[in-house]
C-alpha cells in the first residue's frame, strides 16, 4: 500500500473528512485531497502530525512507498543547501560592502 493510500484508510478509518484533517493540521481540504491521490505529499514535520492525528507510526505510514521517503531525503538536502547557499551569499555581500564602500567595522576587545 502507497503513502497516499494509508492517509486516506487511515482518516477513513478514524471516521475524519479531508475538511476535519485539513483544519487540524492547518493545511486546505484541498492540500489533503492531493495528498489523498498522490498528487503532492507533506513534510516531514506533517507527517509526524499525521501520525499523531491517527495514532500510528510515521513507520507505518511510510513503510513500503520508498518514492515518498526518497523525495523527502531529497527535500531536506535541497532545503539544507538553500541555507548554506543563502548564508554564503549574505556573507560576500557584507564583505563587498566592507571592502568597497569603507564601512567601519568596529570589533570589540575581549
Amino acid at each position: 500500500m502507497t503513502f497516499h493510500e494509508k492517509i486516506k484508510q487511515c482518516r477513513e478509518e478514524n471516521e475524519l473528512s479531508q475538511e476535519a484533517v485539513a483544519e487540524q493540521l492547518h493545511v486546505s481540504r484541498q492540500t489533503v485531497s492531493k495528498w489523498e491521490r498522490g498528487i503532492n505529499q507533506p513534510d516531514i514535520e506533517t507527517i509526524v502530525r499525521l501520525s499523531d492525528l491517527f495514532d500510528v507510526s510515521v513507520d507505518q505510514l511510510l513503510r513500503g512507498d520508498m518514492i515518498v521517503v526518497r523525495k523527502l531525503a531529497v527535500k531536506e538536502r535541497s532545503f539544507k543547501w538553500l541555507i548554506i547557499g543563502s548564508s554564503i551569499l549574505f556573507g560576500a555581500f557584507l564583505l563587498f560592502l566592507v571592502l568597497m564602500i569603507g564601512i567601519e567595522v568596529v570589533v570589540p576587545y575581549g
